[in-house]
């Protein structure tokens, strides 16, 4: 289930970094994209639950024999659960919901999944996006204000959205004194100044000659987490991003060795709001939103379809981690005399954490230019 999660988590990547125009500088957890989509294959009935399975690539599980009529039907089976997340950051999810739902699935959805069920006005713009700001706002230490300001002209049946931010701390700190500013030749080839985190730390390291990029392991105060930074050694991020995939990623953390590393790693702080809908649509999930295709009679009582699939997230990183307020004084650090490595990261990266026994992908981060 790793390498589904990963590989969805990539594919989500390379269709925002071709498709979103000029924002390609984004954040996003295909972690839990993956586990929403579970959620709702948990609540698709018919043939097109079979067309979503196949999307998650899941392995299944029996969920009911009817001996009358000889019907069997199968669930994704899910090895990890959202608690996996909370290991670097909070989230909330909800469907939000115009007509009566399911309440068997409404208790699932919050025990096993943490995400609420929450009616809406099916019409009311101004009421719609009250209620989605004001559910917003529960996610507590996180600039998620009033965001959320999409109209929708149909009358809204059923729509989802996850919000998160990535709060994690480095296990060795940076050293605030160190940080200064530094040129960053952005994926226009422009040139820009950036604020540039440094530190000296023995960390993993990987050299891959084949997609021609530089990885670096950083490990975090949370077990068995770590950070892990993609560095095309050209400006050539697209290329490297699309070549990428989860045996690679595992490659990279199994076969990389502890060297000395003089990292430089720019602060970046962003919020973004994504929709799901294209991306999920080109994959040929068309289904889930058509009003007369999808069966959702597993999630409201009545049936009926997706109107929106929203992923709202945040991450702030400084010399302590993500969200978290740097202290007065630096951390005392001794090296003894040895060869380092410089890892200077002056040209769009990836970034992501790394659950290191699990391997897998909970956030990515593609850096692009000066946010």
């Amino acid at each position: 289930m790793a390498d589904s999660i990963n590989e969805l988590t990539l594919k989500l990547a390379n269709y925002l970094l071709v498709n979103s125009g000029k924002r390609n500088t984004f954040s996003i957890s295909g972690f839990i994209a993956y586990l929403t989509l579970s959620l709702v294959n948990k609540g698709i009935k018919g043939p097109s639950k079979d067309q979503l399975s196949d999307f998650l690539n899941c392995n299944y599980s029996l969920k009911e024999i009817s001996y009358q009529i000889y019907a069997v039907e199968y669930n994704c089976i899910d090895y990890f659960g959202i608690e996996e997340f909370y290991n670097v950051g909070s989230v909330k999810s909800a469907f939000f919901h115009s007509q009566l739902p399911v309440e068997s699935f409404k208790q699932m959805a919050l025990e096993s999944y943490d995400t609420e069920l929450h009616p809406i006005d099916p019409t009311n713009n101004d009421r719609q996006i009250e209620t989605i700001n004001e559910w917003g706002k529960t996610l507590v230490d996180v600039p998620f204000s009033d965001i959320f300001t999409d109209l929708y002209k149909d009358e809204i049946s059923l729509l989802i959205i996850n919000e998160y931010y990535v709060c994690f701390q480095w296990k060795i700190p940076y050293m605030k004194r160190l940080t200064t500013n530094k040129i960053f030749t952005d994926i226009n080839s422009e040139i820009i100044i950036v604020e540039t985190m440094r530190k000296i730390e023995y960390l993993k390291y990987y050299n891959d000659k084949d997609l021609r990029a530089d990885i670096v392991f950083v490990p975090l105060q949370e077990t068995n987490m770590s950070a892990a930074i993609v560095l095309p050694h050209e400006n050539n991020i697209k290329d490297v991003l699309k070549r990428m995939n989860s045996q690679k990623m595992n490659k990279w953390f199994n076969d990389s060795l502890p060297k000395i590393i003089d990292l430089y790693l720019p602060k970046f702080e962003f919020i973004n709001k994504i929709n799901l809908k294209n991306f999920l649509k080109q994959n040929n999930l068309n289904f889930l939103f058509d009003e007369i295709e999808a069966d959702l009679t597993g999630i409201i009582k009545d049936g009926g379809y997706i109107n929106d699939y929203i992923h709202a997230s945040s991450i702030s990183i400084n010399e302590i981690g993500s969200y978290l307020t740097p202290p007065k004084r630096d951390p005392i650090i001794h090296f003894g005399s040895t060869t380092t490595l410089t890892f200077m990261v002056n040209r769009p990266f990836v970034f992501y954490l790394f659950n290191i026994t699990n391997h897998l992908v909970l956030h990515l981060s593609v850096v692009t230019q000066k946010i």
